[in-house]
């Protein structure tokens, strides 16, 4: 493993890069990796795209300073006897950022847009909380069915499939963002250009540069102008951690967010570090459409020949390893004291003699016939050492042999939805602070689909659980769910994800939600 590591960080570049923008007065600068991938809120399911977007826009509800969900765009709700139908009523006087008005038609449109088949958003899974949400975006049911409906310019209805006791911290997330019907139908694309880009934020943009920057204003037309303090906001792009790291230490940037393990050193103990759970995991996919991994037994080898804190530690992450498919910050549905890994515990282990046990019972005793296992990762340095160390471990531990292939983002992506590779390497951050968040992206047809698994009695286990009301009964199903997923494997958990940032002195009031995105609305110069 020394060895290994030594080789692997001869191969670091640092690319030489300089901010195109210096901090000017009353302004923040925030580096990002690269243009954000889509500024439409409603066709929005990266995370890149969301730290750009929750400036831009706000939902029915919003995280306040003290992370909490408070009403945003709404003024307040009200919830049926069996707890599926919210009525929201919106605050009088709402405006575009072009000062038209804002009303809850706009949420009904943009909502049911997500779902709208010919629009074909990324995002429309997390419109399945509807009523007949995906069975309407499966053709199998009409747009009047679904469950959201303006009865007013003030007053929106919305019907749930399910319980779902998440529902307000979902409308603070990008998918349930108003769009303007006008705006996003006219000929031309309106995210293209500032002058045609409408939003309802606390910021508005007034300038887009690709591969440099994007200038964002205060927005006076927000509902909550009067708590922006900082009139303006400028996300410049940096693509290597390093050279944001010596552009922090500069004085070039006063917020940073990718931080590399040198980050972390120079400035763990210090007031301008920042460390908060999010509610994501870093894994990796099995094709379970090879052969080789249609085996349960063979997927959970694979995982459990994994030592993840050397792993970690090889990679010089301060992140916890995770034998379960549910991040640590995840809560607890019963003791508020605790979090939900920690009432359901570890639900596997790394254990090299069991892993080496499945693969004979498998028929790969010692690896033998098991065919060279293509492992996928992006480009980036730290990408390109943790799937090296996964294929050592592997060959090391159970005696297979592997190809690495590293790639650029779009080809990356593109290459799993061809089921090109054997594993990859993928992460999820969830919209919601609900353990069952974490495992409803694994039934058929959510968000992770490049495992390639589907499994009619997982879904019924998750469309079960969705109907308890008592706490308890729920988390118990929930806990049963997950141990049916770690049997079965699809993916390989790796580690809970934490968020770590930088804030420079005399900056107050710069929060991250559960997911990671940061916000900027509160933020002050002292």
């Amino acid at each position: 493993m020394k060895r290994l590591l030594t080789a692997l960080l001869a191969l670091l570049l640092i690319f030489s890069f300089t901010p195109a923008l210096a901090i000017e007065p009353d302004t923040i600068v925030y580096p990002i990796e690269k243009d954000p991938q889509q500024m439409d809120p409603s066709l929005n399911s990266y995370s890149l795209s969301s730290q750009v977007l929750q400036q831009l826009f706000r939902g029915l509800y919003k995280l306040n300073a003290e992370r909490e969900y408070v009403p945003a765009m709404a003024e307040s709700h009200t919830l049926s006897g069996d707890n599926k139908t919210y009525t929201f009523k919106l605050r009088e006087g709402l405006k575009w950022s072009d000062g038209s008005p804002l009303t809850a038609r706009d949420f009904e449109y943009a909502w049911k847009r997500v779902l709208n088949p010919e629009v074909a958003s990324k995002a429309a899974s997390d419109m399945w909380v509807l009523k007949n949400g995906r069975a309407y975006a499966k053709g199998e049911a009409k747009i009047e069915d679904v469950g959201v409906k303006a009865l007013d310019d003030l007053t929106l209805e919305v019907v749930t499939e399910n319980l779902c006791p998440w529902f307000l911290a979902l409308t603070a997330t990008t998918s349930f963002f108003p769009v303007k019907q006008d705006v996003v139908e006219q000929t031309e694309p309106w995210t293209k250009n500032p002058a045609t880009y409408v939003c309802n934020g606390p910021y508005k943009p007034v300038e887009f540069s690709s591969m440099e920057h994007i200038k964002m204003v205060k927005n006076e037309n927000y509902a909550d102008a009067d708590q922006v303090s900082i009139p303006n906001l400028t996300y410049v792009v940096i693509p290597d951690w390093n050279t944001e790291l010596t552009a922090y230490n500069n004085g070039d940037v006063n917020v940073s967010d990718n931080l590399t393990p040198d980050s972390v050193a120079q400035y763990k103990d210090s007031s301008e570090f920042n460390s908060l759970g999010r509610i994501g995991i870093q894994y990796c996919d099995f094709n379970c459409e090879l052969p080789e991994f249609s085996d349960a037994r063979v997927r959970r080898a694979f995982s459990m020949a994994i030592d993840r804190q050397a792993l970690l530690t090889a990679l010089r992450l301060t992140y916890k390893p995770v034998f379960g498919y549910v991040p640590y910050s995840q809560p607890s549905l019963t003791d508020p004291a605790k979090g939900y890994r920690e009432v359901a515990g570890d639900m596997f282990k790394y254990d090299v003699e069991e892993a080496k046990r499945l693969m004979a019972e498998a028929g790969y005793p010692n690896g033998e016939g098991f065919p060279t296992v293509k492992i996928l990762g992006q480009s980036d340095n730290e990408q390109k050492m943790l799937v090296q160390i996964l294929g050592e471990m592997w060959k090391t531990n159970l005696g297979i042999n592997y190809e690495l292939q590293n790639l650029e983002s779009s080809t990356y992506w593109d290459e799993l939805d061809q089921g090109n590779f054997s594993v990859d390497r993928n992460a999820f951050t969830c919209d919601y602070p609900d353990p069952v968040a974490n495992l409803t992206i694994f039934t058929t047809g959510s968000n992770a689909y490049e495992n390639r698994w589907d499994d009619a009695e997982y879904d019924a286990m998750i469309v079960a659980a969705n109907q308890i009301v008592d706490s308890a009964e729920r988390e118990a199903a929930l806990i049963a769910a997950e141990r049916y997923l770690v049997e079965q494997m699809p993916a390989m958990p790796v580690y809970s994800m934490e968020d770590t940032f930088l804030v420079k002195p005399g900056l107050t009031g710069v929060i991250k939600n559960v997911i990671g995105h940061i916000n900027f609305e509160y933020a002050r110069f002292e």
